[in-house]
């Protein structure tokens, strides 16, 4: 038992429709439906924004409170120059390695 679909009406249809209950509604009505339908979308906008700024203002005074609270500390100077001093008497250390990579291939890979 299938059934068929019944036919989609055109856009001329449509709009015949829409206008005949247009016609069957009071100007009052209309007027209200007509005043509904724009005010809560310029109430939404003025509330997007200010909700858009407030919001951009709190992320950019918790990130400036961060910076000042814990400003970023700078890496030691005396460190960096005592490694490299001391890369000399590194390879120094263990003359056995050498020893051991002499007897071995790995030093010829």
């Amino acid at each position: 038992m299938s059934r068929s679909p019944l036919p989609l009406p055109d856009d001329t249809a449509l709009q015949q429709l829409h206008a005949q209950a247009l016609d069957q509604l009071s100007p009052a009505t209309l007027a209200r439906l007509r005043a509904a339908r724009h005010a809560p979308a310029r109430q939404h906008r003025a509330h997007g924004w200010w909700l858009a700024t407030a919001c951009s203002a709190v992320v950019a005074l918790g990130l400036g409170y961060s910076f000042t609270a814990h400003p970023p500390a700078a890496p030691p100077a005396a460190v960096a120059a005592s490694t490299l001093e001391d890369g000399g008497e590194l390879l120094d250390e263990n003359p056995d390695m050498y020893v051991w990579l002499g007897t071995t291939d790995l030093a010829m890979e």
